[in-house]
């Protein structure tokens, strides 16, 4: 590896590993079979310029660690190298069925539920289903064997966020927002089970240490959310649809690489692994400004854009490009009253329009956060950069769907 650097990490047990996140952490923690293993390849363009980019394993740290991967489903994102468990985080004994098999010293909790209506089963999984597997890898619901001694949760940026206000380089004293102030959900449930996690630091029958991981914008090689929707928005719209910005473009976003997220995983698990051995050997906690457990990191690509800027970087590579001087910039204001009414009629018939408030007002506001912490504590930093990320992500669907064609056709 060109970085010199090899983590050990021991047995690394990652919960929802076959997502979009915990594939990437399982890639990294097996040195990328992604860029070894032609069986596990992610797909990418050839003979483009716009697409080539220096490797990855050549770059990040390399890692000395048994893999072990537990999801509902294993069937999808599977590499080779890591060991895949069919289990039910919902379960507290199928937790211990597979910790009894795996007998972790570190869990990266990277599973959780993102949907719209069901609050119930939002909270099983993201809240219920997070203390089942805290109390299975402290020891507090039986004994499996073993003694976890990290734990790293995948929370989210979006737990100080209510959705509508921007946030101007924001830090981690941020307070959390839930009850009426917060909009969606989802976020509520991932600042309780953070806040749950966090406070489990060094309370448990082992003395498990944890802490979380706040992204902020992730997008990549197998994102599903901003990139792969602006470019199927990109694919259905004509030329004139392209040209319409909604605001003026003043506002800054954060747009997180997942590599670069995987990566600060790693590092927190290291920290947390150094700072269990001090209390294990009797040398005591590290001082409070050095201090991983317990604690919460924001983790940005420490390098905020302009929303619309990244949008059309997308489109244009592939080869739809709307030169600046040829955007038609709508105002906020108007777009979300007009967001407003297809929200209202087409609810009548059950469904929900592309352009909603919500759709307007995350497209026109300004949204960074500060990874001052994380930089200071961690010894973060990201390595592939904005423009990289995105033609890796873009990259990705451009030639998954050219395969997927090809395949259609024989």
């Amino acid at each position: 590896m060109a970085t010199g650097n090899t983590i050990e990490l021991g047995t690394v047990l990652v919960v929802g590993g076959c997502g979009f996140v915990g594939s990437h952490i399982v890639d990294q923690l097996l040195n990328f079979p992604s860029e070894t293993d032609p069986s596990a390849a992610l797909p990418k363009p050839q003979n483009d310029k716009r697409f080539e980019y220096p490797l990855a394993r050549d770059r990040y740290p390399s890692y000395k660690a048994k893999v072990a991967v537990v999801d509902l489903k294993t069937t999808n994102n599977r590499l080779p190298g890591a060991t895949y468990y069919d289990g039910d985080l919902t379960s507290k004994e199928s937790m211990l069925e597979v910790f009894r098999k795996v007998k972790p010293d570190v869990v990266m909790h990277t599973a959780s539920l993102m949907l719209d209506g069901n609050k119930e089963l939002l909270r099983k999984v993201n809240v219920d289903g997070a203390k089942n597997l805290l109390d299975v890898a402290g020891g507090a619901a039986g004994d499996w064997g073993g003694k976890c001694k990290a734990f790293v949760y995948t929370s989210s940026s979006s737990v100080v966020h209510d959705t509508q206000s921007d946030l101007v380089n924001v830090n981690e004293e941020w307070p959390y927002i839930r009850g009426r102030l917060q909009r969606e959900y989802y976020s509520e449930t991932k600042a309780d089970a953070e806040e749950m996690i966090l406070k489990y630091n060094r309370t448990s029958p082992s003395k498990m240490l944890t802490c979380a991981v706040r992204p902020a914008g992730i997008y990549g090689e197998k994102d599903t959310t901003f990139t792969f929707k602006i470019l199927e928005h990109a694919s259905k719209a004509s030329p004139t649809v392209l040209r319409l910005q909604l605001g003026d473009n003043n506002n800054l976003f954060d747009f997180t690489y997942v590599g670069n997220v995987a990566h600060a995983h790693m590092l927190a698990a290291k920290a947390l692994l150094a700072t269990f051995l001090r209390y294990e050997t009797g040398r005591g906690a590290v001082l409070d400004h050095e201090r991983v457990d317990g604690e919460a990191f924001n983790v940005t690509n420490d390098s905020p854009v302009y929303f619309w800027d990244m949008t059309r970087a997308a489109w244009a590579l592939t080869d739809k490009v709307v030169e600046p001087q040829e955007v038609w910039e709508l105002p906020e204001g108007l777009l979300g009253v007009v967001g407003g009414l297809a929200e209202t009629v087409l609810g009548l018939f059950g469904k929900k329009p592309r352009l909603t408030r919500q759709t307007v007002r995350y497209s026109c506001m300004t949204r960074y956060y500060s990874c001052n912490k994380a930089k200071l504590r961690l010894g973060y930093k990201p390595v592939v950069g904005v423009d990289e990320g995105l033609a890796r992500a873009v990259g990705y669907i451009v030639e998954r769907e050219r395969q997927d064609s090809g395949k259609k056709t024989l």
